[in-house]
């Protein structure tokens, strides 16, 4: 007569003790690869004459400044609030800045945004999961007026770091210490001397930067930052050259 096996000695069974811990191992895996910390470069792409400085900034060598913005613009002036946070730090002449949108990034992400709309779902652990996941996912969400308090800080260090690359260039060139030079109107400045962005930006963008950014700390009437200026995104909406969702067409799309 053939012997049965108890299930915790039969090939085919399974345990509690197994279901547990093979349930514990998977919980586990999952929460490690969503807190491994990860890495994400920049992805923003330059046009033909244009020199790419990290995530956020392009120069040409026609000396115009281009300012990626991850945030959507619903009329609210986003696409000009936040080019003129970099435009101060950077120096560059407001008459030759234009923007573009951001391209899908991580680094783009928006945890503040999604903190105004789920604040009052969630605890204060579950908020600090959320804050780092949506970076992790890419969250480029645009709520809460959270644009300029979410961007501020990223976008000043941007133009910062571009300011730095540039005058260190010049400040070769001349021979003088490139703190003693500074940035006014798209020129690298040192006393009379004075060199347009564009012609040192391709060489700029390869620098390296100091340990720590000096920041502007100016807050006198040449601020741009605060004031009413002409909307950057108004010309091509006026003159229909501005492109839309539903103005898309793929190869072998169906549209109506």
């Amino acid at each position: 007569m053939r012997k049965r096996l108890p299930p915790s000695q039969s090939s085919g069974g399974v345990t509690r003790r197994g279901l547990l811990i093979g349930g514990g191992a998977g919980v586990g895996l999952v929460l490690a690869w969503a807190v491994w910390p990860r890495r994400y470069l920049p992805n923003l792409t330059a046009d033909k004459g244009e020199t790419v400085f990290g995530a956020w900034i392009k120069i040409g060598d026609d000396g115009h400044v281009t300012v990626a913005v991850p945030q959507a613009e619903h009329g609210q002036g986003v696409y000009t609030a936040l080019p003129q946070i970099v435009a101060d730090e950077l120096g560059a002449d407001w008459r030759t800045v234009a923007v573009e949108p951001a391209p899908l990034n991580p680094l783009y992400a928006n945890p503040l945004g999604a903190n105004e709309l789920f604040e009052t779902t969630t605890t204060t652990l579950a908020a600090r999961w959320r804050d780092a996941h949506a970076v992790r996912i890419g969250m480029m969400l645009t709520a809460g007026s959270s644009s300029v308090r979410g961007f501020e800080d990223d976008l000043r260090q941007a133009g910062a770091a571009a300011r730095v690359l540039l005058c260190k260039v010049a400040a070769a060139r001349w021979g003088v210490d490139w703190q003693a030079c500074d940035t006014k109107a798209g020129f690298v400045v040192h006393g009379t001397d004075r060199l347009r962005f564009a012609d040192l930006a391709a060489e700029a963008a390869g620098g390296t930067l100091p340990d720590a950014l000096p920041m502007r700390i100016n807050q006198d009437d040449s601020r741009l930052s605060g004031q009413s200026l002409p909307r950057l995104d108004a010309p091509s909406k006026v003159d229909g050259s501005a492109n839309f969702a539903g103005d898309v067409r793929l190869p072998d799309m169906v549209f109506a």
